[in-house]
């Protein structure tokens, strides 16, 4: 059956509220992909900088998206029985998220340290540039310490 482009995005829309009401690491991964975003705008990136941070994110996002898509069909195909391809098939998805969340970390490092350094460098001391890493700091810690606590509800039904 062919859908349209408005329900694919439908299905679309209901596959990432499914992922976010049950995936704690989603949630986690969407506000530290927020907070650098952030970052990356209160450092005044140039677009093409920018661009690249947005796309980490979106990039890191989407492996874990797949991987908590081969992981439901995994458990649907072998349910509550030990399967050793199965379990090696969910390591190798969450290693693809692993290799993909360090490459954005990577780039992440690369793009938004020289202007921090720079910013706090040369014996001058930048007090907004300071402001800025330390509520980024403390809102990565607060959404750290928030989203570890919460655990993830199952759907029902």
């Amino acid at each position: 059956m062919r859908h349209s482009l408005w329900q694919s995005f439908r299905f679309a829309g209901r596959g990432l509220r499914a992922a976010f009401r049950t995936q704690r690491t989603i949630r986690t991964q969407v506000v530290l992909g927020c907070a650098v975003a952030l970052s990356a705008l209160w450092l005044d990136l140039p677009p093409a900088q920018a661009a690249v941070i947005v796309l980490a994110v979106a990039l890191v996002l989407g492996a874990e998206l797949m991987n908590t898509a081969i992981e439901a069909v995994v458990d649907l195909q072998v349910g509550e029985h030990r399967n050793f391809l199965a379990g090696r098939a969910k390591d190798l998805a969450a290693a693809a998220v692993l290799m993909t969340a360090s490459g954005a970390i990577g780039a992440g490092l690369l793009i938004l340290v020289p202007p921090v350094l720079h910013s706090i460098g040369g014996g001058r001391i930048d007090p907004l540039a300071v402001a800025r890493i330390g509520t980024l700091l403390g809102i990565l810690a607060l959404a750290a310490v928030v989203l570890s606590r919460s655990g993830g509800r199952q759907e029902q039904g």
